[in-house]
């Protein structure tokens, strides 16, 4: 949800300006805020023009592919379309640095992910470092030499009909400089908008099933994260409005409302974002 908080402080900041040729200014300031962006259009409808002086934008549409956020260096997002409800700030905070709501905002996000970029940037150094800071032990383990013997490496993902993924990481024994390969086969479904429910997961290591036990403790584990509900204690609430997997991409799109409380406004430098007016 970062994302659209800051496509949102990079819009407003652009209003901040006064600026006239405002679509411009928006596509430029969002490229400053983007590591990539391979084509970018912004669209802001206002009628009539003269309420972008008192803060608000009607409608946004932005379109961008080939995108790489800052936040995540590495994932390429193969598009990105989001389109905004009208957005009313206190134009005053706004010119001081700071990006506040009058009243909520709300937009639909659809991101497009292929399995290429997705097993690029898990091959990257970040992904790795994700990977290392994990401790566990194998069942009948003891022990910290024993929590630290295990490392996760290789992961890889694979996109099945069906809505279904398959995972492929190397389970590395840091003392004998084995390799045990664990994979995870396993559905998705959306379920009241805002939770991920698996569907039918296997696990297998070293092409063994696992004991049902610990495929349950996983499931639990795994479904008490997989909801969008934990994003309302940050004042957002998300629910998934389509959910695909075809062609080696995964479609996703999102509607959001955040609240003019969230703390995730306060995190975003409104006016660093803008550029300079030509």
């Amino acid at each position: 949800m970062e994302l659209i908080t800051i496509i949102l402080s990079t819009l407003l900041g652009v209003v901040a300006t006064g600026g006239v040729v405002v679509d411009t200014l928006a596509e430029s300031a969002l490229r400053n805020q983007l590591a990539e962006a391979e084509t970018l259009e912004v669209r802001i409808d206002n009628v009539p023009n003269y309420q972008l002086a008192s803060g608000r934008i009607d409608h946004t549409r932005i379109a961008a592919r080939g995108v790489e956020t800052r936040q995540l260096p590495g994932l390429r997002i193969d598009s990105i379309d989001l389109e905004t409800d009208a957005v009313d700030v206190d134009l005053g905070r706004l010119r001081q640095g700071q990006l506040v709501l009058d009243e909520p905002a709300q937009a639909a996000l659809r991101l497009r992910l292929k399995d290429d970029d997705l097993n690029a940037f898990f091959q990257s150094a970040l992904v790795q470092g994700w990977l290392n800071t994990l401790q566990f032990s194998l069942p009948g383990a003891a022990g910290d030499r024993e929590q630290n013997r295990y490392g996760l490496a290789n992961p890889s993902l694979e996109f099945l009909e069906g809505d279904r993924f398959r995972v492929v990481v190397d389970l590395q024994d840091r003392v004998t400089q084995e390799n045990i390969a664990i994979v995870i086969d396993l559905g998705l479904t959306v379920l009241n908008g805002h939770r991920f429910a698996l569907v039918d997961p296997t696990i297998t290591v070293d092409g063994e099933d696992t004991p049902p036990q610990l495929l349950e403790s996983f499931v639990q584990g795994a479904q008490e994260r997989l909801t969008l509900r934990r994003l309302e204690a940050l004042g957002v609430v998300a629910r998934v409005i389509n959910f695909k997997v075809r062609d080696n991409e995964l479609d996703i799109a999102i509607f959001a409302r955040i609240d003019p409380t969230s703390p995730l406004l306060s995190r975003q430098p409104a006016q660093e974002a803008v550029p300079p007016l030509p």
